[in-house]
């Protein structure tokens, strides 16, 4: 995919976001949001080496705006429940260009490349130029790792599924561009399948005591990129007029609003991105 057709793709993501349209539908490609994976297309499931289905290729993460829709709302503490509000007078953190975090960097959009190596998972993000490396050779969380925006993720694997444990999360980023927020206390396990030749199922549990009575959980289809696509140079800051002129609005960036309760009004996206309409094939 060339840089202009990419770059239209995410401009027209940005568009629908702010129209309270499906940004999969407006960019042609949608994947619902779900709280229980859905059945594969039936294409056998490529192997590594060591008999695991392989995780290894280019992958074409949607936008998913709302990550809760399928379970809202919420299970808010009293916390939560505020800074849930709270969307409305704050500017998005990405906004400034500062990394999404976890879960949020995997229901942005742009492109990854996963590589499964015996003893790690490499995650190549062309969104912000990030990177993760998941070690899956045993070792635990490091008892000296700082607090950070992407926090400390060491992985497993349970059979097919690779898991993904996340700690020492910073409370400076939110959950999806809906304004879904986290604090400090956030722990995130994530499960990556492969379900078959063209799809991955990628699962998040949001477990944050401070902000959340109950863990919740939810999951989105990724669908391989298209066999010419390549990872691309990736900068928020060149020309960011907005951040250096101090245009910046408050609120979130799906343009829902806050009146209090657990809902966000008006429910932005019904469907499409972060609803109940099907991926094309």
């Amino acid at each position: 995919m060339s840089i202009r057709s990419r770059s239209f793709v995410f401009f027209t993501a940005l568009v629908a976001a702010a129209l309270g349209i499906s940004a999969g539908v407006a960019a042609g490609q949608s994947t619902p949001v779900l709280t229980e994976q859905p059945p594969g297309d039936g294409t056998p499931i490529p192997r590594a080496p060591d008999g695991r289905a392989d995780l290894s290729g280019f992958w074409n993460k949607g936008t998913h705006p709302n990550t809760s829709a399928p379970i809202e709302p919420l299970p808010f503490t009293e916390a939560g429940l505020k800074a849930f509000n709270d969307v409305a007078d704050l500017i998005d953190p990405t906004s400034y260009c500062h990394f999404p975090g976890m879960p949020r960097m995997n229901s942005s959009p742009y492109p990854m490349e996963i590589i499964q190596l015996p003893d790690r998972v490499l995650f190549l993000y062309e969104y912000m130029h990030n990177f993760r490396v998941i070690w899956t050779d045993g070792r635990e969380h490091r008892p000296t790792w700082p607090t950070t925006l992407m926090g400390d993720s060491v992985g497993r694997w349970e059979g097919d599924t690779l898991v993904i444990d996340t700690v020492n999360l910073s409370g400076d980023t939110w959950l999806d561009s809906h304004g879904n927020r986290h604090s400090d206390e956030l722990h995130v396990i994530e499960r990556w399948r492969r379900i078959s030749a063209n799809e991955l199922w990628y699962e998040a549990t949001i477990d944050d005591p401070k902000f959340y009575t109950e863990p919740w959980t939810t999951g989105w289809v990724i669908p391989l990129a298209p066999p010419d696509w390549e990872l691309m140079e990736y900068a928020c800051t060149d020309n960011n007029r907005d951040a250096e002129e101090g245009l910046l609005q408050p609120g979130a960036l799906d343009g829902s609003g806050r009146d209090g309760t657990a809902i966000a009004t008006p429910p932005t996206y019904p469907a499409g991105s972060s609803g109940d309409r099907p991926a094309p094939r």
